[in-house]
């Protein structure tokens, strides 16, 4: 299976580690266009001080295994054919919503599904998501970018409990790929205030967007 990861910071490289493990990954295409800086080092502690300035997606490329292809680019609705080409599926830990819009558009016409995360300050959210299942517009509609990551804060342990949730869903998805019914459903929430995960069914959703 090739997999890519969009966005290589405090979910999407943790996403890049736990990847590595997974007999059955054999591509991981790491898309990330921002350098590491200082403060990104409390929560994103695979980063050293000798890294500061490097390309994340180079870093995380270095964690010796031939699997990682990194692309230090932004992803972007002109070149997603281009830089999601023959993945199988695609995890998001972009923290933009533009990526999102380019990767869901990809989705609808490769026909392949992906996993949206968010984070932000103490609470988190993921989805697995795929063509006429459920898209990243029955959950939000036209919904615009929010507030960021390096604007609000984040705490560290919630953006890794949003890449294991991620993981989660994968699995669940990777051991029933021919059967729909046993996707993973619904948007999963992690409260960090109260330590807990809750789950919003969509079970009735199935997919327009994107058809005809």
């Amino acid at each position: 299976m090739r997999v890519a990861v969009v966005g290589c910071g405090a979910v999407g490289s943790p996403l890049v580690i736990q990847l590595l493990a997974e007999s059955a990954v054999s591509e991981i295409r790491v898309i990330d266009p921002d350098r590491i800086e200082l403060s990104n080092l409390p929560r994103q502690p695979w980063f050293t001080l000798g890294d500061v300035g490097k390309y994340k997606a180079e870093v995380i490329g270095d964690y010796g295994s031939d699997r990682i292809h990194s692309v230090p680019e932004a992803l972007t609705e002109e070149n997603a054919h281009v830089l999601l080409n023959g993945m199988d599926i695609v995890f998001d830990g972009s923290d933009n919503w533009m990526a999102r819009q380019a990767i869901q558009n990809w989705s609808f016409v490769s026909g392949r599904p992906w996993i949206f995360s968010s984070a932000l300050r103490l609470e988190g959210m993921t989805a697995f998501l795929a063509p006429e299942f459920t898209c990243l517009y029955c959950l939000f509609g036209s919904l615009q970018q929010g507030p960021r990551c390096f604007e609000a804060g984040v705490l560290g342990t919630v953006t890794l409990a949003v890449a294991g949730q991620a993981m989660l869903l994968f699995h669940q998805y990777y051991h029933h790929q021919n059967d729909p019914q046993k996707w993973p459903n619904g948007l999963f929430l992690i409260d960090g205030h109260a330590t807990r995960v809750r789950k919003i069914g969509l079970s009735a959703v199935r997919c327009g967007h994107g058809v005809g």
